[in-house]
């Protein structure tokens, strides 16, 4: 081989491995506040960091816990709640080696409490029936909470139905099969605009609060810490770009939900970026945890008393990310 060939192979062989990505399979719910994870994938920060991430819809947290386990997926986005429940044995299911931890955050709450168009106020739900996940995890006990702060009781103002995530809840109350929900945006909107009615801003009623967190296996970290740390670099990359850039921000909205108005593009990032929004720096809301931890102590199966939060998170790739700030 000759000076030109080899020069030639070398070039090629760097640029290879330059270009060369660890393939990387996520799971999540709908909605906006997957806002982030879609600017990392299309501003190419998660190429940056040397991973090709794809990003899966997912019908229930039922569902998405048992694709995690089966190891279908290596990061998620979930609410801590659902953390917190599968490791007491309190979840839609239960794994002996049940493993998932949080590594950072995505939202502090950002939900709201949508009821039927028939349904104007919380009292006019009692008698009726709530849409929920999941009875014991996710965001069921947050609406728990707000009723009953409204005065109306779990086990006897209302029955469940278990219909699964965002899109299993607005199917419900499509069909008339449900009075109320906790619904993410843009779905909120939307029923509003159909005549639902948005009867509460779940992250005002409750207060601090961490709604979904990003999330991975203790038993995935173990083995790939590289890859761990590169997937959280480029989402603390991407939330400060949502923070930063509202045009880039609604631009990515606007690609990645059809049919959003510009109207509707700016009401959502106001509220991704407001309170009980998106965690800047995709830090975890502590306070918040601490909230979930007192919820489930409430509502919990087996109303357990609350644990050391640590036992569900792993927050040192998040710090290492942003130099401990």
């Amino acid at each position: 081989m000759n000076k030109g060939m080899l020069t030639a192979a070398f070039i090629f062989a760097g640029m290879a491995g330059a270009q060369a990505q660890t393939a990387i399979n996520m799971i999540g719910f709908g909605g906006g506040t997957n806002l982030p994870v879609w600017a990392a994938i299309d501003r190419g920060m998660f190429e940056k960091e040397g991973l090709k991430v794809s990003l899966d819809r997912t019908p229930g947290s039922l569902e998405q816990i048992r694709d995690l386990m089966a190891d279908k997926y290596q990061f998620a986005t979930t609410a801590f709640d659902n953390i917190v429940a599968h490791t007491e044995g309190q979840g839609s299911a239960q794994y002996d080696n049940f493993d998932l931890v949080a590594i950072g955050g995505v939202h502090s709450g950002l939900n709201s409490v949508v009821s039927g168009p028939n349904i104007k106020t919380f009292a006019d739900i009692k008698g009726g029936v709530l849409a929920v996940d999941s009875p014991t995890s996710g965001y069921a006990t947050v609406l728990y909470q707000i009723l009953k702060n409204k005065g109306i009781m779990k086990d006897k103002d209302y029955t469940l139905i278990s219909v699964g995530g965002t899109g299993g809840r607005v199917t419900a109350l499509k069909e008339g099969k449900a009075g109320m929900a906790i619904i993410s945006s843009p779905e909120d909107m939307q029923l509003k605009r159909e005549g639902f009615n948005i009867l509460a801003d779940a992250a005002v009623e409750i207060g601090a609060y961490q709604g979904s967190v990003y999330a991975t296996r203790k038993s995935y970290m173990k083995t790939n810490d590289k890859e761990v740390r590169a997937f959280t670099r480029a989402m603390v990359a991407a939330h400060e770009f949502v923070f930063s850039d509202k045009a880039g921000s609604i631009d990515v909205l606007q690609k990645r939900i059809k049919g959003l108005s510009n109207e509707a593009a700016d009401d959502m990032y106001t509220r991704l970026v407001g309170p009980g929004g998106l965690n800047p720096k995709a830090a975890v809301n502590e306070k918040g945890v601490d909230v979930v931890l007192e919820l489930r102590s409430v509502y919990g199966e087996g109303k357990s008393p609350k644990t050391p939060a640590a036992k569900y998170m792993d927050l040192s790739f998040q710090k290492a990310a942003t130099g401990g700030k």
